[in-house]
C-alpha cells in the first residue's frame, strides 16, 4: 500500500486511538463480568458467541459510524451494509470468545479498514496485557511505539504460533509443528488468530500459521504484519484476503519455511482445514 498524506494518516491513527481506548474498557468490563453473560453456540459448539461480542461489535459500529460515515461495515456477528467496494471497516468484537469466556485472558477486539480488497490499517485491542497495536498507514505500532516483525528466518529458540478455526483439530497444521520443533523452535496453540498476527507484527513470535482464517479474523493483522515490514502469503504464492484457505505471516524469511511446511498438509491446503 502507499500511504495516504500525512495529515490524513494522523487523523485515521488519531480515531483508532480512541476506538482503541474505548474498546479497551468495554473489553475489561465484559471480562469482569463474564460469570453473568448470555452465552449460546453458533454453528458448532465449539463456536460460541455472547452477548459481549454482540454488545461491543455494536459500540465499535456507533462510533466508526460517527467518525467515519461514509465508510462499509461488517463485522463476525451482525454482518455487512452491502457495500462491496471502496473503503470497509471489518470487525471481530471478541476474537478468541472461547478463552474470554471461560476466564482464559488471552482474547482480543480486532478492527480493520479494507480499501478495494486490501487491508491498510487496523488496531488489535489486547486489554489484559494492556496492548493496542495499531498502523494507520505508516508503520505499526505498540502503545506508540514503532515495532517490527522479527528478522531472518532463523526458528531456534523462537515461538510461531498456529491457529486452527472453531472445532478444528491442531493435528491439521503437524508437519508446520515438526518441523518449527526440529528447528529448535515452539509451536504454540493460544486461541486467537487477531492477536497471534499483533504478535507477529511486534517481534514478540517468529511467525503465525493459520489453517482457514475469517475475514474478520486477521484484517487488522494483515495491515499490522505489513507495515511492520513482514509478508502475508498461503502455502503457494500471495494471500487474498477474505477468500478460502490458510495464510503464513512473518518476516520473508521466516514465512517462507513456514509455508514450505504448510504445503505438506493436505488437508488444509486442499481447502479443508477452512472454518
Amino acid at each position: 500500500m502507499t500511504p495516504g498524506p500525512p495529515a490524513a494518516a494522523a487523523g485515521l491513527a488519531d480515531d483508532l486511538r480512541r476506538l482503541g481506548d474505548a474498546l479497551r474498557g468495554a473489553l475489561r468490563e465484559a471480562f469482569a463480568a463474564r460469570g453473568r453473560l448470555e452465552v449460546r453456540a453458533k454453528s458448532t459448539a465449539h463456536d460460541l458467541v455472547s452477548d459481549a461480542d454482540r454488545r461491543i461489535e455494536a459500540e465499535v459500529r456507533a462510533l466508526l459510524a460517527a467518525a467515519r460515515p461514509e465508510d462499509g461495515f461488517v463485522g463476525e456477528e451482525s454482518g455487512g451494509d452491502g457495500v462491496r467496494h471502496g473503503r470497509r471497516w471489518v470487525v471481530d468484537p471478541i476474537d478468541g470468545t472461547m478463552n474470554f469466556v471461560h476466564g482464559l485472558p488471552w482474547a482480543c477486539s480486532s478492527v480493520g479498514l479494507v480499501e478495494e480488497g486490501v487491508a491498510t490499517a487496523g488496531i488489535v485491542v489486547a486489554p489484559f496485557s494492556d496492548d493496542l497495536y495499531l498502523c494507520a498507514g505508516t508503520g505499526s505500532e505498540r502503545n506508540g511505539e514503532a515495532v517490527a516483525v522479527a528478522p531472518g528466518g532463523d526458528l531456534g529458540g523462537a515461538m510461531v504460533l498456529l491457529e486452527v478455526p472453531s472445532g478444528t483439530s491442531p493435528s491439521v497444521l503437524a508437519p508446520v509443528a515438526d518441523m518449527v520443533i526440529a528447528a529448535g523452535g515452539s509451536p504454540r496453540t493460544m486461541g486467537s488468530g487477531a492477536l497471534a498476527m499483533a504478535l507477529a507484527a511486534a517481534g514478540v513470535v517468529q511467525g503465525v500459521v493459520h489453517a482457514g482464517p475469517s475475514v474478520w479474523d486477521v484484517a487488522a493483522g494483515v495491515a499490522l504484519v505489513t507495515q511492520a515490514g513482514g509478508v502475508v502469503r498461503s502455502a503457494s504464492g500471495p494471500y487474498v484476503l477474505g477468500e478460502p484457505g490458510p495464510l503464513v505471516a512473518g518476516s520473508a524469511a521466516a514465512a517462507e519455511r513456514l509455508a514450505e511446511a504448510l504445503g505438506r498438509c493436505p488437508a488444509v491446503t486442499n481447502g479443508r482445514g477452512r472454518g
